[in-house]
């Protein structure tokens, strides 16, 4: 595909940084173009004109005119050293990030909820979601995350409970901590009860806010105790 593409090499006048992902239907290169910029580059696997590069061109055409903050934007799509090529923005690999650790259940939640909101905004332009698995999930430098929409093939889109589901699955695997609250919201989508994955982003987004609205609750509980010790404290030592 890429051939002798390695990092600290050149692809069509972009240095390499490091090769994140290749198959038989797609390479993604983390690369910096001559500006300094760094970005991601998806090269389809076929030559232009086979048909999985016409799909591929197709979902990246696709993908750049659904505006949505957790999809990746497709900043071009252009032909180099003979294969498609479409350029979206650099970030860091959800299982990279996993690699330092698991995950709270604060952040795992965020990241789930956003990543099923960019799935609804996908199904609702007719676009099927790629894979629901980290390796296909990157995470900005905010802590926000975006969805690794370009593939080869254009394939079936999924079922929304599949997606629910698959989501369920991602949650289970990138924290070990779960609340009883959000326990029930992943059984419920393992068991098919979403009918759209944006169904589940506003279920994730009840139980975040829930989990938001106790931690400030324990804040302020604790704030207050603390000040009370330091009336008792203040009484104690005028008296």
């Amino acid at each position: 595909m890429v051939g002798t593409v390695k990092p600290g090499g050149e692809f069509g006048g972009y240095r390499i940084e490091a090769v994140e992902r290749e198959d038989s239907n797609v390479a993604v290169l983390r690369a910096i173009e001559r500006e300094g910029r760094p970005v991601a580059l998806h090269v389809a696997g076929d030559p232009p004109g086979s048909l999985s590069t016409v799909r591929f061109l197709e979902r990246a055409h696709r993908l750049g005119a659904v505006d949505h903050p957790n999809l990746l934007d497709v900043y071009d799509t252009r032909t180099l050293e003979g294969r498609a090529v479409a350029e979206a923005p650099a970030g860091r690999r959800l299982d990279d990030l996993l690699a330092d650790g698991p995950l709270g259940p604060a952040p795992a939640i965020r990241i789930a909820r956003q990543v099923a909101s960019a799935v609804d905004a996908l199904e609702e332009a007719g676009a099927s979601p790629p894979p629901l698995i980290a390796e296909r999930i990157w995470v900005d430098p905010r802590g926000d995350a975006q969805l690794d929409g370009l593939d080869a093939h254009l394939g079936v889109a999924l079922p929304a409970a599949s997606s629910s589901a698959s989501l369920a699955h991602l949650v289970e695997r990138i924290t070990p901590r779960v609340s009883d609250e959000l326990e029930t919201v992943l059984t419920r989508a393992l068991e098919g009860a979403y009918l759209s994955a944006g169904q589940f982003a506003d279920e994730l987004g009840r139980v975040e806010s829930g989990s938001a609205r106790r931690r400030r609750d324990t804040v302020l509980t604790i704030t207050a105790c603390a000040t009370l010790v330091l009336v008792i404290v203040l009484f104690v030592t005028l008296a």
